[in-house]
């Protein structure tokens, strides 16, 4: 597994040491007067047995002492507490996020998207309350133990003895659960991610489900993987109860053996029965964290397996990432000798050499599978582990810099995600921009009757689901003009609008100037691909034509097959130019 040496909980104390050693003090404060306590009743209960008036109201003027004290430190807690719990989680939150986002997009793939929204929501749930919680309850049940030993060493030394004795079990208890406790909780980790995947999976496809009656087939893969998740929670509840059991059974034990020691020390006149009142009450200051002190530690041990596994996952990186800046767009896009595949068993893409000019036109054709996507996936670093080289102005682009690289390339995609904001919003991304840079984009991209109709600011939606599938697209043309970059590319990008859209789309874009466009294509109409300075034609991850639309038409090779199979209900000779 990964390891790097960043230590992700640090974000959890940046800035943030006030907070924290405030709630350790009053923690700490909260144990001494919780064990005062104890002295307290030893001292009303001795003085109804020497019935001295005055004593009693000096020991209720203590008792009211105490009282306030233990109220005030809560309340001073609970501010500091509370905000220490809120900066950690929020620094923490970031600090992933950002690493996240950090990630380039092969990387990001190689995880599910099920294993961040896990991690974003059941584990670090984990985190707050068996981490950060946790530490701070070790802290005040060690506090409790170590005040409620010495207490006990104050007042009897007998029976601190047959208490220390006693105790043995309950300790024994906590070893054997422990390391159990630790997997199971790992365990419900793993299969919640796994779970959350299934469903979100499941949701997405609800389409396919319903139209192809695939309901029952469905609801028993649900049913199934709910079953193995639940099993697995009951697991580790069965384990906890384990423990509160065996350590219900142990506590009673010590009581009962310290609470006769007690007796019989007190009828021979070693103890007085305030003396044994007050051990009674410290011995639930050292019963309970030998109780609590071993489950504690597991969950907060698996608590630290979760934040090792969100590390892992913020960090991990298949990108070696150069660092060489590219500022400008000059000369050309080389492919030298190009191979590509997914799987070292299958290439994808063969001997791929081509050539992209400066504010050049190219039309990128070819059946499905044949490469075409992959084809622009290289040009934009996401994946490196190419044969050959691409160069971008005679710079490798294995060296350069990705960030600078996306300077330069705006990508419209056949698949469109649209955020659940303003149709302004996703359009910028929530950017700055000029208003008549925003105005060009919506007119190139041919949104100007839908923002007539439900204004700039209609809320799209979850991924768009107030709009349709054009207008999605249309949105995701709009937001890559926007930004003015001197390369464009298109990835099928037209595939959901209708032929007239599609096609008055294509000739804003390219009638636009200064812009180098490579444009991936199943549309095959004669008067648009007439326009491209180039058109590459593939077939099984190999270039097999290259040309201008006439002069592969004339060829009457590959393309001119595709174009006529395309285009079959027109005749071929009355659409040539």
């Amino acid at each position: 597994m990964f390891k790097s040496n960043i230590n992700y909980k640090k974000e959890f104390y940046k800035n943030n040491h006030i907070n924290y050693f405030i709630s350790i003090f009053v923690i700490i404060s909260l144990a001494v007067l919780q064990i005062g306590i104890a002295f307290v009743l030893q001292t009303l209960l001795d003085v109804a047995a020497s019935r001295d008036i005055t004593e009693l109201w000096h020991s209720l003027a203590i008792a009211s002492i105490v009282m306030v004290s233990t109220i005030f430190a809560y309340f001073i807690k609970k501010i500091f507490f509370n905000r220490f719990i809120k900066k950690a989680l929020q620094q923490y939150k970031n600090k992933v996020f950002q690493k996240i986002l950090d990630k380039n997009i092969s990387a990001f793939n190689k995880e599910a998207s099920s294993t961040y929204i896990s991690a974003f929501s059941n584990d670090l749930a984990s985190i707050e309350q068996n981490y950060l919680i946790g530490s701070l309850n070790l802290i005040l049940q060690c506090s409790l133990f170590i005040g409620g030993i010495m207490a006990m060493a104050y007042l009897n030394w007998k029976l601190l003895l047959g208490t220390l004795i006693t105790c043995i079990l309950p300790i024994l208890v906590s070893a054997i659960f422990g390391n159990k406790l630790t997997n199971a909780e790992v365990k419900v980790s793993d299969e919640n991610s796994s779970f959350v995947a299934l469903v979100k999976d499941l949701l997405t496809g609800f389409p396919v489900i319903k139209s192809f009656k695939a309901d029952k087939e469905i609801f028993n893969i649900f049913v199934s993987k709910n079953d193995e998740l639940e099993n697995t929670k009951k697991i580790r509840r069965d384990i906890t109860n384990n423990i509160e059991i065996f350590n219900s059974f142990a506590s009673l034990f010590v009581e009962i053996t310290i609470f006769g020691l007690g007796v019989y020390l007190s009828i021979k006149g070693v103890i007085t029965v305030g003396v044994v009142v007050a051990f009674i009450q410290l011995l639930n200051y050292v019963l309970g964290p030998i109780n609590s002190i071993g489950p504690i530690i597991a969950n907060r041990k698996a608590a630290e397996g979760l934040i090792e596994k969100i590390q892992n996952i913020a960090e991990i990186s298949n990108s070696s990432g150069g660092s060489t800046p590219l500022s400008s767009f000059n000369d050309a896009i080389i492919y030298n000798n190009v191979s590509f595949g997914y799987t070292e068993e299958v290439y994808t893409l063969t001997n791929i050499n081509l050539r992209f000019m400066r504010n050049k036109s190219y039309a990128i054709v070819g059946s499905s599978g044949s490469g075409k996507s992959t084809l622009l996936n290289l040009m934009l670093g996401y994946q490196n582990n190419y044969k050959g080289n691409i160069e971008i102005d005679g710079i490798e682009l294995r060296d350069t810099s990705i960030d600078s690289l996306y300077d330069l390339v705006s990508m419209i995609q056949q698949n469109v995600f649209v955020f659940n904001n303003s149709i302004s919003e996703n359009i910028t991304l929530f950017k700055d921009f000029e208003k008549e840079q925003v105005d060009y984009a919506i007119a190139c991209a041919g949104l100007s009757k839908l923002i007539e109709e439900k204004g700039i600011d209609y809320r799209c939606g979850e991924n768009g689901v107030n709009l349709s599938g054009g207008e999605k697209q249309r949105i995701s043309i709009a937001r890559s003009l926007i930004r003015g970059t001197p390369i464009l590319m298109m990835d099928e990008a037209t595939a959901s609008l209708d032929n007239e859209t599609s096609r008055l789309i294509e000739e804003a874009i390219l009638k636009i100037e200064d812009l180098t466009k490579i444009i991936v294509t199943h549309k095959l109409h004669a008067d648009i691909l007439a326009r491209y300075d180039q058109i590459i034609v593939m077939n099984k991850g190999e270039i097999v034509e290259l040309g201008t639309f006439d002069e592969l038409v004339k060829k009457k090779g590959f393309f001119y097959s595709l174009y006529s199979i395309t285009n079959s209900s027109e005749s071929i000779d009355e659409k040539v130019i």
